[in-house]
């Protein structure tokens, strides 16, 4: 019976082992648009504050970047500063503040680069609503947004690019269709984050815990059967 109760004892400490491994796991979560922008390019210091709001698919925040060009390359390469917002605002408690620079290979409007910034594991909910937020001092920076439209037909090359938020500016002059309830318009972006509540163990992991599992299961049919046979013996020795 001490045999069999170690083994049991043994299996179980398989299993509570793999269910350790199991959790938290991290799962890298991505949100990218890219929007048909043909030539619409938005420099940021005509709007500001500038910026995009989003949806969080995870629980924390670990880049974003935007899609960048330049309508005015011979002004001055000033800082840009980056805020994030919770709820879908161009003003508040920023959850976090950087400031960083166009890269010098943006010289025209023909080059449309993305940059991204790292953010410190920024805890959001998952499912709310953020706003990243642009501002600077300079007319050099401009973000690629979209849909696109064709001047000579007034016709767009695209519907709402992406439902989860839209772009917000703070100039009444932006496009028509940036504006009010009908705002379809969106830049080009990408956030990263983690998503770790819930999140679903790693195949190795499964296999893991199947393994605990069935070694629990074999264990325990050993001890049944052990104290079955100790009954029987009990019951075949004479009084």
């Amino acid at each position: 019976m001490r045999a069999s109760a170690l083994r049991f004892t043994t299996a179980l400490g398989a299993l509570f082992s793999a269910a350790a491994l199991a959790g938290p796991a991290h799962a890298a979560e991505l949100i990218e648009v890219n929007v048909e922008s043909a030539n619409r390019k938005v420099t940021i210091a005509s709007f500001d504050p500038i910026g995009q709001s989003f949806t969080a698919i995870s629980d924390t925040l670990t880049s974003i970047g935007f899609e960048f060009s330049t309508l005015n390359p011979t002004a001055a390469n000033s800082a840009i500063t980056l805020d994030i917002f919770a709820g879908e605002t161009l003003s508040g408690t920023s959850l976090f503040s950087t400031s960083f620079f166009l890269p010098a290979s943006i010289v025209d409007r023909s080059v449309e680069e993305f940059v991204d910034i790292a953010l410190p594991n920024i805890a959001v909910s998952n499912g709310n609503l953020y706003t990243a937020v642009l501002n600077t001092t300079s007319n050099r920076a401009a973000l690629v947004t979209g849909p696109g439209f064709v001047p000579q037909t007034g016709m767009f090359l695209g519907g709402d690019a992406y439902s989860g938020g839209q772009l917000l500016a703070g100039g009444r002059s932006l496009f028509s269709n940036c504006l009010g309830e009908t705002n379809n318009c969106d830049a080009n972006f990408r956030v990263t984050g983690e998503l770790v509540a819930g999140a679903v163990p790693e195949p190795a992991t499964w296999a893991l815990m199947l393994l605990g599992f069935a070694l629990a299961g074999g264990a325990l049919r050993t001890v049944r059967a052990a104290a079955a046979r100790e009954t029987q013996d009990l019951e075949a020795t004479p009084a």
